[in-house]
C-alpha cells in the first residue's frame, strides 16, 4: 500500500470511527424509540388537530403559521408535528368527502392525559399573547371552516 497514505494504522482509525459512529446512530435511535414507548406506557394521547382553513387566504395563513404561531404553540405545549398542505392532491379511497375536501393543516400534540389536555389548553389559547398572535390569522376565527381534534393512543 505504498504510495497511497492507507497505512494499516489509519485504516484500522477509520474502521474504528465508523464503528464508533453506527454505535451513536443506533444508541440514538434506540433513545428515540425508549421515549415513544415510553409516552405510550405513561397512558400518553395525542390531541390530532385538523383545520379546513379557508383556501382564497390559505398562502397567507401559512406565512403567519411559520413565524410567531408555531414559535409560541411549540414554547407552550408538546408539539409533535405541525403541517401544511403542500399542494400534492389527497388520495382519497372509500366514501366521499364533504365539500370541504381533506384538512390542508394538521398538527399534533403529545398530552399526559385528556384531563391535562381540558386544562392546559384553554389556559395556553387565552393568554394575551396568543390572542395578540391569533389576531393576525387572515379572516380571523372565522377562515376555520372546520377544525377537529381526535384523540389517539400510540401503538409504538
Amino acid at each position: 500500500m505504498t504510495g497511497s497514505g492507507r497505512t494499516p494504522h489509519t485504516l484500522a482509525l477509520a474502521a474504528l470511527g465508523a464503528i464508533l459512529l453506527i454505535g451513536v446512530a443506533a444508541a440514538e435511535s434506540n433513545a428515540a424509540a425508549e421515549s415513544n414507548a415510553a409516552a405510550a406506557q405513561d397512558g400518553a394521547i395525542y390531541e390530532i388537530r385538523n383545520y379546513h382553513f379557508d383556501p382564497a387566504r390559505f398562502e397567507e395563513y401559512s406565512e403567519v403559521a411559520k413565524g410567531e404561531y408555531i414559535r409560541y404553540l411549540r414554547e407552550h405545549l408538546d408539539i409533535v408535528g405541525f403541517w401544511i398542505e403542500s399542494g400534492i392532491p389527497a388520495e382519497v379511497r372509500g366514501a366521499e368527502q364533504d365539500d370541504l375536501g381533506p384538512a390542508n393543516v394538521t398538527w399534533v400534540i403529545r398530552w399526559a392525559s385528556k384531563e391535562e389536555r381540558d386544562e392546559k389548553l384553554p389556559q395556553v389559547l387565552g393568554t394575551p399573547e396568543w390572542r395578540e398572535i391569533f389576531a393576525e390569522v387572515p379572516g380571523g376565527g372565522a377562515s376555520y371552516f372546520r377544525i377537529e381534534s381526535r384523540f389517539m393512543d400510540s401503538l409504538d
